[in-house]
Order: structure tokens, then C-alpha cells, then sequence
């Protein structure tokens, strides 16, 4: 060997032949393949979300197939909404041999901050075919007043 040859004592990944750290590659391969998988378009298990804003108020849509109105809450706190859901396994069937499992199930929770106040009493919450809808008014800009000034009689001195 010269001394401009090195050897290394480390395997090559990706070569062919086996190699000592083979099964742990293959592995950390698998991780990280599998860890998108079943996750949200938005890198998380939280359904697809459209909002909008209109001259009048506010509208939210947000994708959630399979979820009945009692899975599913809606919160308004200030500018936060936040709309939170839970639905349980859909797969409990012990004579089945399930080789994947890709339908929706366990919790989300969705945060919005709203650029505009709401009427929070008039909040509004459908929910059809699949998707939830959220309506919502502008908040009426409070009036300003002009305030009259009393005058009192003066104090006997």
C-alpha cells in the first residue's frame, strides 16, 4: 500500500456485498420510509384545511371523512379557533389478517388564528359529506361615542 492509499475500516453503504452494519441500514431504510406514511399533506395527522376570509366574515373547511358530529368539537377563545377531533380504530375485526392499515383514526387538533374579530355568538358549525364547515361574522366595530360633560354647581366656600 502507498502512502497515498488509504483504506478504510468503515463499510461502503450502498455497495453491494454485505457488510457488518447491513441489517442496521436496511433498517433505519425502513424508518424512514415508513415514517410519511399515513400522515397529512401539511407533514402531520391533522385533516386539510381551506380558509377564507370574506367581506362579511370568515369560512373554514376542513376535510374529515368518517367523523360524526359527536367526534368533533369547535373553540373560539379569543382569535384562536380551534377545532379538535377524535375517532376510534376502525379495524377491530379479530378474524381479519390486516396487511395495511392506512384509514384515519386517533386525535387532531387544529389552531387558527384569526386575523379579524368574530361575532362569537354567531359562530357556525355544519358539518356534510365529509367535510366541516365554519361560518362566522365579523365582529360589528364598536361605535365611538362622544361623552357630554357634566357640570356640577359650584361648593359654597
Amino acid at each position: 500500500m502507498s502512502v497515498h492509499e488509504t483504506q478504510s475500516l468503515l463499510p461502503v453503504f450502498g455497495s453491494r456485498g454485505p457488510h457488518v452494519f447491513g441489517p442496521l441500514q436496511r433498517e433505519i431504510e425502513r424508518v424512514f420510509a415508513d415514517f410519511g406514511r399515513g400522515l397529512g399533506r401539511n407533514g402531520f395527522d391533522a385533516p386539510s384545511l381551506d380558509f377564507a376570509e370574506t367581506a362579511d366574515g370568515v369560512e373554514l373547511k376542513l376535510d374529515v371523512p368518517g367523523y360524526k358530529e359527536g367526534d368533533i368539537s369547535v373553540t373560539l377563545d379569543g382569535d384562536v379557533l380551534t377545532i379538535a377531533g377524535k375517532t376510534a380504530s376502525q379495524t377491530e375485526e379479530k378474524d381479519k389478517t390486516y396487511h395495511l392499515i392506512e384509514r384515519r383514526s386517533g386525535a387532531f387538533t387544529r389552531s387558527v388564528v384569526l386575523p379579524v374579530a368574530l361575532d362569537a355568538e354567531q359562530v357556525r358549525a355544519s358539518l356534510g359529506d365529509g367535510v366541516l364547515t365554519i361560518t362566522a361574522p365579523k365582529a360589528q366595530a364598536l361605535a365611538g361615542r362622544t361623552i357630554a360633560i357634566e357640570t356640577k354647581p359650584a361648593a359654597a366656600a
